[in-house]
C-alpha cells in the first residue's frame, strides 16, 4: 500500500479521501488486514490520531472492523458501494440547509422507532456516549465523535438493518452538520443537554416523546450552525 504525504489542514479528511480511492481500486479484498495505526501514520506523514479518526469513520461505515490486538481488517463492499452511490446522488453543496432537512426527516422517526425496540444494551451504549459528551464538554473538549456514536446508537436500536446502512452511507454529511453545530459557542453542552431528553423518552419507551425530542434537539443544532457560520463569516 502507497499514499501521498497529507498536507492539508484537515489530515484525516485526505487520509480518508486517498484511502477511499484505494479500495476503489479493488485492491484490498474483505478479510485483508491494514498495515498498523504506525505505518500508515508514517506512510502518510501524520500522527497516529490523524490515522485514527479516518480509520473511525469507516468503521462506522461499516468497511473496516478493528479488533482488540488484532489489527484493522477489510469486512466488505456492500457498504462502500452504497456510501459511493449516495456520494454521487448527493450535490456538492457548501450549505447545510439540504443536510439538515435529511436529518429531519430521518432522525424524529428514527428516534420514534428505538423508543419502541431498544433493548438494555442499546440503552447502555448510548448512556456510555452521554458519559463520555459529558466528560469532554467538562474538560472543554470537542464531542463530535461522541454525538456520532449516540445518534448512531438510537439508529441501531431500530432493528433496522436497512436505516443502519443508509446512516452509516451519509457518515460524512452527518459528520459536517455536527461538527459546525458543536463547534458553535457553548455548542457541545447544548448538544448534550439535547441528547438527554431524547434518551429518557426511549427509556421511557415514549415513542412520541422521542420524536419530539428530536425535532427540538435538531432545531438547536440548526440555530448552532447558524451562529457558528455567523461568526466565522465575522472573523473573515
Amino acid at each position: 500500500m502507497k499514499f501521498e504525504q497529507v498536507k492539508k489542514v484537515r489530515v484525516f479528511e485526505e487520509i480518508v479521501q486517498q484511502m477511499k480511492e484505494y479500495f476503489a481500486k479493488g485492491e484490498l479484498k474483505p478479510g485483508d488486514k491494514l498495515p498498523s495505526e504506525s505505518e500508515l501514520a508514517e506512510q502518510f506523514n501524520v500522527s497516529r490520531v490523524s490515522v485514527r479518526q479516518a480509520l473511525t469513520i469507516f468503521e462506522a461505515q461499516g468497511l473496516l472492523v478493528r479488533k482488540v490486538g488484532g489489527g484493522t481488517y477489510k469486512v466488505n463492499d456492500v457498504a462502500f458501494e452504497v456510501a459511493q452511490l449516495v456520494n454521487l446522488l448527493m450535490p456538492e453543496t457548501e450549505t447545510f440547509e439540504e443536510p439538515m432537512e435529511v436529518r429531519l426527516l430521518l432522525e424524529p422517526r428514527i428516534a420514534s422507532l428505538a423508543a419502541h425496540r431498544a433493548t438494555s444494551e442499546d440503552i447502555e451504549l448510548m448512556e456510555d456516549s452521554l458519559r463520555r459528551q459529558k466528560e469532554k464538554v467538562e474538560a472543554g473538549e470537542l464531542i463530535v465523535q461522541e454525538d456520532s456514536d449516540f445518534h448512531n446508537a438510537i439508529a441501531a436500536a431500530t432493528k433496522n438493518g436497512i436505516i443502519v446502512k443508509l446512516i452509516e452511507a451519509i457518515h460524512d454529511m452527518l459528520w459536517q452538520t455536527r461538527e459546525k453545530s458543536i463547534k458553535a459557542a457553548g455548542g457541545g453542552r447544548r448538544s448534550l443537554e439535547g441528547h438527554y431528553p431524547i434518551l429518557d423518552a426511549i427509556k421511557n419507551k415514549d415513542s412520541q416523546g422521542a420524536y419530539d425530542a428530536m425535532i427540538k434537539h435538531l432545531g438547536e443544532v440548526e440555530d448552532l450552525i447558524v451562529s457558528y457560520l455567523d461568526n466565522k463569516e465575522d472573523r473573515i
